[in-house]
């Protein structure tokens, strides 16, 4: 019998006081080969207990036993799938056990793909690896201790969807991006539920209006930008899409240096929204900075950050700014898209900031974060050290952050054991302040690779991840994702619709 939990049920805590000063200890079995054998059991021995004790006892275990306690009863499986004060409560929870998210395309037999071969995005016979891995502390009994993360591998079967690019998990969801037929799939890293396609008819509308069709065509300037994230007041999950358009002679010849001739904005909400719907570029009332070019980089390799109902994105990026890709007039700002109301705000970046002295390939941050809540600009100092630099950009400091205050931010520097450049990211460990992950890239055999540090705040140590199972991490395109996120019971559709399911061996 595997013990998930030893859940005392208090008499503080249940029985208001009352003299009694018993405990009972529940221990669950979650044997997959035995557990539907228990379920009569299970059943019996928690048939009697009240709703609030039930939830506050499911909201403590991961979901996989969770998803087979569903056939316990049907009151199990409404509360599981259904009751939201569970679903909240057991994000809640999950929290204090962060889990770290791996997916990565598998090659095909004999044939051998990098990031750098374009037939890699044109696959279509791939599958995909996703191994969730529980962070944990160890030490190898060297002088080097490691992080190491026990992992169960799944890999997907072979009808496996096809997709372009995974964005960054957002409570637990995830987001796969067709950029070929401009569609989106919703998926639950821990439920392994999954919407159908969702495809926009922007383009097509576009070019319905036009009034010469035979000659003019609308296309897109590169492909949409997608954005992810939540509006924690009506705990909605909301898909973002940014399209730069042209309209030209059809048989015009694509020229990348060419600026797009204007812009359209879709959203659409998780489980609410059957199709995408159309929304304006509306500055915020906080709006103090006004920039040309709202949106990010076209090609900008920055991971999209989301943070307390926000979405936050840099204007610039230097090699973009080399090929014309943005406005080199814009001042250098963050832009704080809300969830909500589906507004944007412009966060100037304080020049005490931006005048440190840095290698002009460094003067704009290599890469942004999320530490506690709060957003965290990663910045270049030297070949082994860089700076993190946090804004406070809670309700009350909204309006502040808009009209530049200083006050808001604060520093710290760390050294790490490995250099430095423009490749290396990082990304905070869900649920806590004090651990960070860094990636250093690097090139081995023609193949692309990642390597993980946890890096300590509190103790200033940093030590090297390793996977059970999984000899290093692999990273051909933005197919792959090395991330943490939270399990959740989020669903991604309606509750009164069926929910697909991706199955793994």
């Amino acid at each position: 019998m595997e013990i998930l939990r030893s859940y005392d049920i208090s008499p503080q805590l249940y029985y208001g006081g009352t003299s009694r000063n018993t405990s009972t200890e529940v221990f669950i079995n979650t044997n997959c080969l035995g557990v539907y054998n228990s379920l009569d059991i299970i059943e019996t021995q928690f048939s009697s207990l009240p709703n609030d004790i039930l939830i506050d006892i499911l909201s403590r275990l991961p979901v996989k036993p969770l998803m087979q306690f569903k056939s316990v009863c049907k009151r199990w499986f409404s509360l599981i799938k259904h009751d939201s004060h569970l679903i909240d409560l057991h994000f809640v929870r999950s929290k204090s056990r962060p889990i770290l998210l791996y997916i990565d395309p598998l090659q095909e037999k004999g044939v051998l793909h990098t990031s750098l071969i374009a037939s890699f995005e044109r696959s279509k016979t791939l599958q995909q690896r996703i191994s969730c891995a529980e962070i944990v502390e160890a030490s190898n009994g060297e002088e080097e201790e490691v992080e190491a993360l026990v992992s169960k591998v799944r890999i997907t079967n072979d009808q496996w969807f096809l997709y372009n690019r995974v964005l960054e998990p957002v409570n637990g969801l995830v987001c796969f991006v067709d950029r070929v037929t401009y569609a989106i799939r919703l998926y639950n890293a821990s439920t392994r539920e999954a919407t159908p396609w969702i495809k926009s008819t922007l383009l097509a509308e576009e070019n319905y209006k036009l009034e010469n069709k035979s000659t003019m065509e609308i296309k897109t300037h590169c492909s949409p930008i997608y954005k992810f994230g939540f509006d924690p007041e009506k705990k909605e999950h909301k898909i973002f899409c940014f399209w730069r358009l042209v309209a030209r002679q059809q048989r015009h010849r694509y020229n990348s240096a060419e600026r797009p001739d204007y812009e359209r904005w879709e959203a659409l909400t998780v489980g609410r929204d059957t199709k995408w719907r159309r929304i304006n570029a509306v500055p915020n009332e906080y709006n103090q900075v006004k920039i040309k070019d709202v949106l990010p980089p076209s090609y900008s390799n920055k991971r999209p950050v989301y943070a307390d109902g926000t979405i936050y994105w840099s204007n610039k990026e230097y090699y973009s700014d080399r090929l014309g890709n943005t406005n080199p007039n814009d001042p250098d700002v963050i832009v704080a898209f809300d969830v909500a109301s589906e507004k944007y705000r412009v966060i100037p970046i304080p020049n005490f900031i931006l005048d440190e002295p840095r290698d002009e390939d460094y003067r704009l941050p290599i890469g942004m974060l999320v530490l506690g809540g709060h957003l965290t600009l990663l910045y270049r100092m030297e070949s082994h050290v860089v700076k993190l630099w946090m804004l406070d950009d809670t309700a009350n400091k909204k309006l502040e952050n808009c009209r530049g205050n200083k006050s808001n931010w604060s520093t710290e520097t760390i050294t790490l054991p490995f250099f430095c450049d423009n490749r290396v990211r990082g990304f905070g460990i869900s649920g806590s302040t004090d651990k960070i992950v860094f990636e250093s890239w690097g090139r081995r055999n023609s193949i692309n690779f990642v390597s993980l540090y946890s890096y300590d705040r509190k103790e200033k140590t940093c030590k090297k991840i390793e996977i059970d199972g999984l000899p290093s991490f692999t990273h051909h395109s933005e197919r792959s994702l090395v991330t943490t996120f939270t399990e959740s019971l989020f669903p991604v559709q309606p509750f009164n619709k069926k929910t697909p399911s991706l199955d793994f061996m």
